[in-house]
């Protein structure tokens, strides 16, 4: 599964994607299979990064 969060750039206020995956580790296969279980997320700010960087050195020009 798949989200994405806007994270406005701080130099030039325009917002920035930060792609956000969840993953879920579990045995379906087990009797005892709770009716909930952790996630684990991750934050790819790269788009974003770039982006900051990018405008951060326009402006310091």
């Amino acid at each position: 599964m798949m989200n994405v969060a806007m994270i406005p750039c701080p130099y030039c206020g325009v917002p920035q994607p930060a792609r956000i995956t969840f993953e879920v580790v579990v045995d379906l296969a087990r009797d005892d299979l709770p009716d909930m279980v952790p996630v684990t997320q991750t934050a790819d700010l790269r788009p974003a990064k770039a982006h900051a960087e990018t405008c951060r050195s326009r402006r310091t020009r």
